[in-house]
């Protein structure tokens, strides 16, 4: 998969050109605003702030105080960042699976280091697709939603970021966009599950507590074997059913990948 082509949460396609607006045309008002929104040393979050490009489009974004002056930040979208992540993991997990299994000599000092940076690699990738899939789950979610229980119980939007992914996207999401991926999907939901089940593996490994000298022996199999290649097409396949072209691939040439460089 290509690199991915950074999203924000709000821009606008503007129906008029910035170099059309005259000086005397902006009210003093506006002007003492903005005069002293750069001037001051505070966040005043009140007021959004959006820039307006060469290309008629207005975008949104966040002020940052850096050396007494302000940064105008645009506000992207973080599951696209995180799935963008993910893809620069990707290109090397499997030439250092290669080269872990595909060793001619059996040294225990290269086997350790081919083990870890394949390891990083793949534990990377898989914490940053289920990161982006939680930050789409959540930001779907709007603010004002609330969920009424089997016992009607109403559940809120702050407590509902709490409950599990496998809870959002059955009960949630579905009424979010008035169609169900884990029905109209329910093979590809599955894999979707199964990274999630992966990923939280990852977090919160535990040692086996059989009597034996290696630990991990059964998750470290399973983290060699995953299929890494078809888990982020599974990702970006249910991100875009639900907003078509969010995870988009650019279309340059140019592949960019992680990867340790040794200086």
């Amino acid at each position: 998969m290509k690199h991915i082509v950074p999203k924000t949460i709000k821009t606008y396609k503007t129906s008029f050109d910035l170099n059309d607006i005259k000086e005397e045309d902006i009210p003093e008002k506006s002007k003492d605003i903005a005069k002293e929104f750069l001037e001051s040393t505070d966040y005043d979050d009140d007021y959004d702030i959006m820039v307006h490009t060469s290309n008629n489009k207005a975008t949104f974004g966040f002020d940052y105080l850096y050396k007494q002056e302000k940064k105008f930040i645009p506000e992207l979208d973080p599951s696209v960042i995180y799935f963008s992540s993910a893809q620069l993991f990707s290109g090397m997990i499997y030439n250092y699976k290669k080269e872990l299994l595909n060793r001619d000599t059996q040294s225990i000092d290269e086997a350790m280091k081919q083990f870890e940076t394949f390891f990083q690699f793949a534990s990377s990738y898989i914490i940053m697709l289920c990161a982006s899939l939680e930050a789409f789950i959540n930001k779907s979610i709007p603010t004002d939603f609330v969920y009424t229980t089997k016992k009607g119980n109403k559940i809120g939007v702050e407590k509902i970021y709490e409950l599990s992914i496998d809870f959002k996207t059955q009960k949630i999401i579905p009424k979010c966009f008035d169609k169900d991926y884990t029905v109209e999907h329910e093979s590809k939901y599955q894999k979707v599950l199964a990274i999630k089940n992966f990923r939280n593996d990852l977090i919160h490994l535990t040692p086996t507590n059989k009597n034996s000298n290696t630990k991990y022996k059964e998750f470290y199999r399973k983290v060699i074997e995953f299929n890494y290649s078809e888990a982020i097409y599974s990702i970006r396949h249910y991100i875009n059913y639900h907003e078509e072209g969010l995870i988009e691939e650019c279309p340059c040439d140019s592949k960019f990948y992680f990867d340790i460089i040794k200086k």
